[in-house]
């Protein structure tokens, strides 16, 4: 029974693969049928909404669902917000590098033009020399 669902469910994503659209529509009236029902049915049985919160605490905990849904969103946003904020910062390190590679070459450029001044020079002192 459980490999047949999952065959079907497998075709159905195959499917749906062409017509995303449908696919999420399908999906979302499914959801809403689906609490729909469970409203109905706590209503029909008198459950009070104090009953219904721990009640719901109780199998989303026990499913392992309560913290991934509620504060694992929390923390996605909050990992994704550091990330943004360690992007910026190291934005500004590869602009303050590319400065002083820039300062560097200058320098290096200079110092270039003195030895090679200086090597002509030597090599004038040399020849006079002969």
């Amino acid at each position: 029974m459980k490999n047949q669902l999952l065959r079907i469910e497998e075709r159905a994503r195959r499917a749906f693969e062409e017509y995303p659209f449908i696919h999420a529509f399908l999906a979302g009236v499914g959801v809403i049928l689906f609490w729909r029902g469970v409203w109905e049915i706590a209503d029909i049985n008198r459950i009070s909404p104090t009953v219904s919160v721990i009640l719901g605490v109780l199998i989303l905990g026990g499913i392992g669902l309560f913290i991934q849904t509620f504060i694992g969103n929390t923390l996605i946003i909050k990992k994704i917000k550091h990330e943004v904020e360690l992007e910026k910062e190291n934005k500004k390190e590869v602009t303050v590098v590319e400065r002083e590679m820039i300062k560097e070459e200058i320098t290096l450029n200079h110092l270039y033009n003195q030895i090679k001044e200086l090597k002509e020079k030597i090599d004038h002192i040399e020849d006079h020399l002969k």
